[in-house]
């Protein structure tokens, strides 16, 4: 549910993003680095707020982030100015920056190994189900009342989820406390992490695979809009074809591979078969910048996050294992670092949009993973050995 409400949260910009250029009188460029404000704060919330997570535990962190962000989106509905716009986007990405380190913290912390893919799962699905409650929630809002409404609406839920996270967590505080860090260990522990050459194969994945999936949040309903001559409403509803792929790629791929354990294939080698039909799906993108029918083209948007999400999944739980005790930390770094060099290119991505050049944006969608897909089965083979 945080995990949901995280995204529906981020979404509501990406969906109200026509609404806002016309009214700030924005280019689609400007639109890219406001976006950038966000990613560049969520970075740097992931790099120093896995140590936090490590160290003080899921049970406060988690409710806690989610506070800030709430009220953050709360606020951006209120924001009179672009800059106030990109203040509260800067809040809004520090806030949510905790989500991902203290789910998989929680989920580490509370489940078996062979539980995990599915757990990881499904708490992932959580931001396709997000980003699919979000359009058709903004899309009433807006058309009744107005883009600000949606914000201060959505920031509101946050709350709620809060005090239901503290009540269903009770049980199991010893379990998600943490262990405090000191300054000179938390240097340590990044250190250690850092020289091992498993998190730079993993960093692959955090700056590919999160890059596909941030852009299948940020701008595709923009694109649906402007690139694809749908309507607001229709752009917004056909988004949500591509939040349900990414939620059926989370679930598919963490019942698959528990599947394939089940008819006797090793651990490693379901992860292996599962990423490389992810791949796959991924290149349904290229299609997708292709083809002049346009909901042939939702359709291969669809498919692309079906096997970005899958890939996720794979990518989290060896990020799980590559240092046990500091989870929040691994998480944070790897997560820190896709978001800051996201976070750069997001001003190129708009621009690319102005100039109508949007298939180049594709292409590289549909061709990149494969470097990650090399780079997760070099980790998977460390992993082994």
């Amino acid at each position: 549910m945080g995990t949901a409400l995280n995204y529906l949260d981020r979404q509501v910009l990406a969906l109200t993003a026509d609404k806002i250029i016309a009214d700030f009188h924005l280019t689609k460029e400007s639109l890219g680095g406001i976006i950038g404000a966000f990613r560049y704060a969520y970075g740097i919330g992931q790099l120093f707020g896995g140590f936090l997570v490590d160290a003080y535990g899921p049970r406060f962190v988690y409710p806690a982030a989610g506070c800030i962000w709430s009220s953050a989106g709360l606020l951006m509905g209120l924001a009179s100015t672009a800059g106030l716009l990109v203040g509260f986007n800067i809040i809004l990405g520090a806030g949510e920056a905790f989500n991902f380190p203290c789910a998989l913290k929680a989920t580490r912390d509370l489940l078996r190994p062979e539980e995990r893919p599915l757990a990881v799962g499904i708490f992932n699905s959580g931001a396709p189900i997000g980003a699919l409650l979000a359009p058709i929630i903004v899309t009433v809002l807006v058309t009744f009342y107005s883009w600000r409404v949606a914000f201060v609406a959505t920031g509101a839920l946050g709350f709620f989820w809060v005090g239901g996270w503290l009540w269903y967590t009770r049980g199991s505080a010893d379990r998600l406390r943490g262990t405090p860090l000191v300054l000179s260990d938390s240097l340590r522990v990044a250190g250690r992490i850092l020289s091992t050459s498993g998190f730079w194969m993993l960093a692959a994945s955090a700056i590919i695979i999160n890059s596909v999936n941030y852009y299948l949040a940020d701008w595709v309903p923009l694109y649906l809009k402007t690139s694809r001559g749908f309507s607001f409403a229709a752009g917004n509803v056909l988004s949500t074809v591509v939040s349900v792929g990414s939620s059926a790629g989370s679930i598919l791929v963490g019942l698959g591979v528990r599947k394939l354990v089940g008819w006797g294939i090793n651990v490693s080698a379901a992860k292996k078969w599962s990423l490389l039909l992810c791949c796959v799906f991924m290149g349904s993108a290229i299609a997708a910048g292709l083809t002049p029918y346009r909901y042939w083209a939702v359709a291969c948007l669809a498919l692309t996050a079906v096997g970005m999400a899958g890939f996720m999944v794979i990518y989290m739980t060896l990020v799980q294992d590559l240092d046990p005790a500091h989870v929040g930390v691994t998480s944070g770094l790897l997560g820190g670092l896709g978001n800051l060099v996201y976070g750069y290119f997001s001003p190129y991505i708009g621009k690319l949009a102005d100039l109508h050049k949007t298939f180049l944006l594709f292409m590289l969608i549909g061709v990149m993973p494969w470097l990650a897909f090399l780079a997760i089965v070099r980790a998977i083979k460390e992993e082994d050995s």
